[in-house]
């Protein structure tokens, strides 16, 4: 799981800025992620399912966009 080091800062990073804003959960992360990352779309996508298992992330629906380049992006999420 390549992914792991990868996905682990954004769910902590989101999961901190959610719980400040008072939110209960995540329900929607729209991602960016360069190409140059050689991710796979469904090894992220079960990767960050793995990973956001008993965090305020656990169920949310993921919106990803690829585009050229070496990062991952958070572009916006949406809290209940």
């Amino acid at each position: 799981m390549h992914e792991t080091h990868l996905i682990e800062p954004v769910i902590k990073g989101i999961s901190e800025h959610a719980k400040k804003e008072g939110a209960k959960t995540v329900s929607k992360v729209r991602l960016k992620i360069g190409e140059l990352t050689c991710v796979k779309e469904d090894s992220f996508r079960e990767t960050f399912q793995v990973l956001a298992k008993g965090t305020m992330l656990e169920n949310t629906k993921l919106e990803i966009i690829f585009f050229p380049g070496s990062r991952i992006e958070v572009v916006s999420f949406d809290v209940e």
